[in-house]
């Protein structure tokens, strides 16, 4: 179901639920919201705040770019296979022309 029926149906889940799908994408967004509540105790200064920002969000940034990859992959494989006529086979040559002498 796409998200927009979901809001119609008044379904949408919530961003907690949604993470539970994304387990990294969870402890990242968990480290930011420490920074943010400055829970660790060594973040006094503005610049510090930012420079813990900055890395989590870099590799939250890779993250999220791979698995929207690998969902829309997957999506792409599922409907080229449920199309008629696509046929996925082995290769058997190895691509190697073989000279008779």
């Amino acid at each position: 179901m796409d998200l927009e029926r979901k809001i119609a149906v008044g379904k949408r889940e919530t961003v907690a639920e949604r993470l539970e799908r994304h387990p990294a994408l969870k402890a990242r967004m968990e480290r930011m919201l420490d920074v943010v509540e400055i829970a660790s105790g060594d973040v006094r200064r503005a610049d510090e705040a930012e420079r813990r920002a900055i890395e989590e969000l870099r590799p939250m940034g890779l993250e999220v770019m791979q698995d929207w990859g690998r969902k829309t992959a997957n999506e792409a494989a599922v409907e080229l296979e449920a199309r008629s006529g696509v046929v996925r086979e082995v290769k058997n040559c190895t691509g190697l022309v073989r000279l008779v002498t």
